[in-house]
């Protein structure tokens, strides 16, 4: 429908209003205004809320904390859900969330929804399209965080159960749709810590940490520090000349302290497998800014651990001096061994980035009796 001066000026004097102006196509799942597409395309929020993320974690952290911000969207349709009940409209989980989907892109939301499978624990889902998987499609990944959160809070919703949902193929992957598996599983630590050391999820997303009513309760001791902890550490250790030696249990039993707790706190989470524990420990001090785990390698025949680092805060904070300085970090990652595998051991920082090296290298070993 045109619109010209005369309709503008009688908009401003509240005469008319934009309703004739409207245009929505239901089957191609787009809505204009004076010609234009516009409120329903969510393509423009949809990627300032990905780079939002993107910006202060990583692209595969991003795609996570969209899909859990908008779970909380996918269980509102518990509404919808308890009123096509009341009206006698008995759909099950998968005819319910196609029909959420088939509303969603009637108002522009993405395209419609193929249900490929069904059962009481697997449902999956096709679609040629997602909204993100166009705006994202330079990120060369799967992106669907906003379906695959929508999914998931749809089904728990309605079901009462933990439902966890799988992108197998994305258009911005370079796949020829978009398709999403969605398991019922069982909420457990162990499939919470796998998807923390596969970098699918922030450890911090599991922390209960508040500021404001903080506490030193044994349950929250595995909360990360300031880095300026640390280095507070080490100068109390220079001061007393144990700089020079300290990597151990003995020279830093603070830090060994913080390393084995945090172990203690997954073990009570039910976390059992010696190098889950390890990686669990390892992953929380990368995302909480200690330091950025480059490899770890195990030496059967010298019965010897090697772990390279970067970005340890000594390094960081001391720059070049010439010398080795993460003597913090190497008691740190003796705690961490010795809770994790029940054994004692040394830890002795070998290449170190303040001395020019390109990584800060520790070998653990066994400590001698």
């Amino acid at each position: 429908m045109k619109i010209g001066r005369e309709d503008f000026e009688a908009l401003i004097k509240g005469e008319k209003d934009i309703t004739p102006y409207i245009e929505l196509n239901t089957l191609e799942g787009t809505y204009s205004v004076f010609g234009v597409k516009t409120a329903s395309n969510p393509n423009y929020l949809i990627k300032a809320i990905y780079d939002m993320y993107e910006s202060h974690l990583n692209k595969k952290l991003a795609v996570k904390a969209v899909r859990k911000l908008f779970r909380s969207v996918g269980m509102g349709s518990l509404g919808l859900y308890n009123l096509l009940k009341k009206s006698g409209m008995e759909l099950s989980p998968a005819e319910f969330l196609m029909l959420v989907f088939k509303l969603q892109h009637q108002q522009g939301w993405g395209a419609p929804f193929e249900l490929v499978e069904q059962s009481e624990k697997r449902i999956i889902l096709r679609t040629k399209r997602t909204f993100e998987s166009e705006i994202l499609k330079d990120w060369k990944m799967p992106v669907c965080g906003v379906h695959q959160g929508w999914i998931e809070g749809v089904m728990m919703a309605v079901t009462g159960k933990n439902w966890y949902c799988l992108e197998r193929k994305c258009v911005a992957n370079g796949d020829d749709c978009c398709e999403f598996v969605i398991d019922q599983v069982d909420p457990s630590w162990k499939f919470k810590a796998q998807s923390v050391v596969k970098g699918e999820s922030a450890i911090t997303e599991f922390i209960d940490h508040r500021p404001v009513e903080w506490d030193d309760q044994a349950d929250r001791r595995s909360r990360g520090h300031d880095a300026e902890v640390c280095l507070y550490v080490h100068d109390e250790l220079a001061q007393k000349d144990h700089g020079r030696t300290a990597c151990g249990r003995g020279e830093l039993p603070g830090l060994y302290g913080h390393g084995e707790e945090n172990v203690e706190h997954y073990k009570k989470m039910g976390i059992t497998q010696p190098n889950v524990l390890s990686d669990m420990a390892f992953t929380f001090y990368s995302q909480m800014g200690w330091f950025r785990l480059v490899k770890s390698e195990w030496n059967e025949e010298k019965k010897e651990k090697t772990i390279t680092l970067e970005h340890t805060v000594e390094s960081e904070a001391f720059g070049s001096t010439g010398k080795n300085v993460c003597y913090c970090t190497a008691g740190l990652l003796a705690g961490i061994i010795e809770g994790a595998f029940g054994i004692k051991v040394q830890c002795r920082e070998i290449k170190c980035r303040s001395k020019g090296d390109e990584y800060c290298v520790f070998t653990v070993t066994n400590k001698a009796a």
